[in-house]
């Protein structure tokens, strides 16, 4: 079993409706780009638990979008390859993922176990870490369901 959520950062004034969802040092061109996502707003510490094993992250926060976008893009590149490292882009953290037979076996840099999840169980927390960033974000500013980038690159579901 694997139990995934987001615990949005109360220091993470995007969070806040009252907080406009644009980039305050950019009068010219205030839109959030796909950046601004996966490397600046919207923080969480993430609650990642496999089997038991607690994976959990609790730093300054990682953008949602980060963490949903890294693993979509281990669980691609374990299509064609046998094992993959990615890594958060704010904060460091590493992991790494190979692909057995019948399982996924799945390390990390700040966790000392190993531990072993289907491919089915991979693809399902990918897809859910996408849908829940989405959630989080336009549940905070509804606004933010029209962002192209946002909807095209997280919103939307992949194809299986």
């Amino acid at each position: 079993m694997i139990d995934f959520s987001f615990e949005p950062r109360a220091d993470d004034p995007f969070w806040s409706p009252a907080q406009r969802p644009e980039h305050p040092y950019r009068p010219e061109h205030p839109e959030l780009t796909g950046a601004d996502f996966s490397l600046s707003y919207f923080r969480a510490d993430v609650r990642l638990v496999v089997h038991g094993v607690d994976l959990g992250l609790r730093t300054p926060g990682l953008p949602v979008v980060d963490f949903a976008l890294m693993l979509e893009y281990a669980r691609r590149e374990l299509e064609s390859r046998s094992d993959i490292a990615v890594e958060t882009s704010v904060s460091g953290h590493v992991f790494s993922l190979s692909r057995g037979a019948e399982a996924v076996t799945l390390t990390t840099n700040y966790a000392p176990d190993v531990v072993e999840l289907t491919w089915a169980e991979l693809w399902q927390l990918t897809e859910r870490a996408k849908a829940e960033a989405f959630r989080l974000i336009t549940t905070a500013h509804p606004e933010l369901r029209a962002h192209t980038w946002l909807r095209e690159t997280v919103g939307a579901p992949s194809a299986a």
